[in-house]
């Protein structure tokens, strides 16, 4: 764990210095970006997950991003209904800008998951978290953006409660420009790695964002469980100038999203098909 530490550290001292070696080619960004998330899970015909979360985020240069998202939650299992604050993910993402629309694109992020959820009704880990996440992007034609993210946990407890255990997350992203204003993405994620093979999570996702004015735009994405413990069904919408997500080159992903809004806010034996709450 320690040698995985290091070299995620020295991934993002990369990132970080080839950003800010291009940031004064970037155009300049709000300082001040958010947004609001509406979102709904299903993981069984009797356990479900609510949440309303925020992102409210700084960007001191145009490569660099320091944010949090507080989110309340309200887990279903059965007739026990809990609700309640999750905890607060603290993010610093770095990503560079290649300067041209076609150029590749690369970014790192630093998670600091602080346990404000109440532990002891299923809201929240109980303890403080840390984690990364590294990805590239490229744009292979003007109307067309590639993304992969991977993230993973480095302290005892997952980075998303939808994560398995000791496992790492990999998300591939595809942006599709449809008409002025209208952007298409698709997702699709997995966990690789983890002792409880039974519960890593394999999904889908779709989502349209629309540009209504400037920076300010409404989206809307839909999550799908291939295997594992993921949601069976996630829907989310999403209203706002920017939000930093897991992701530091794509917030706008689904599946990243919607491990955004959870954060590692629910307990992990609170959801999942083989997973039965306290």
């Amino acid at each position: 764990m320690r040698r995985v530490g290091t070299s995620v550290f020295m991934a993002c001292m990369l990132v970080a210095a080839g950003a800010a070696a291009q940031g004064h080619n970037a155009p300049r960004e709000p300082a001040w970006v958010g947004d609001a998330t509406v979102a709904t899970m299903s993981f069984s015909d009797s356990t479900s997950l609510g949440a309303v979360g925020g992102v409210i985020a700084y960007r001191p240069f145009p490569w660099l991003t320091l944010g949090a998202a507080p989110t309340v939650l309200q887990r279903k299992a059965g007739a026990d209904v809990s609700s309640g604050f999750g905890d607060l993910p603290l993010v610093a993402a770095a990503s560079t800008n290649s300067g041209s629309g076609r150029g590749l694109n690369v970014g790192a992020a630093v998670m600091l998951v602080l346990p404000t959820g109440n532990a002891s009704i299923g809201l929240g880990s109980g303890v403080t978290s840390v984690g990364v996440d590294v990805g590239a992007g490229v744009s292979p034609t003007g109307r067309v953006h590639l993304s992969a993210d991977a993230s993973r946990g480095l302290s005892a407890v997952p980075l998303s409660s939808l994560d398995a255990q000791g496992s790492t997350w990999l998300d591939v992203d595809a942006d599709v420009d449809l008409f002025g204003p209208a952007t298409a993405t698709a997702s699709l994620g997995c966990d690789f790695g983890g002792a409880d093979t039974t519960a890593r999570a394999r999904e889908v996702g779709a989502g349209l964002r629309y540009a209504l004015r400037g920076p300010l735009t409404l989206s809307v994405a839909v999550t799908h469980r291939l295997a594992g413990d993921s949601p069976v069904w996630g829907l989310a919408v999403t209203l706002g100038t920017a939000g930093i997500g897991v992701s530091p080159l794509n917030s706008g992903s689904p599946l990243q999203g919607q491990r955004q809004v959870v954060g590692g806010g629910v307990a992990a034996a609170c959801h999942g098909r083989s997973r039965v709450c306290p």
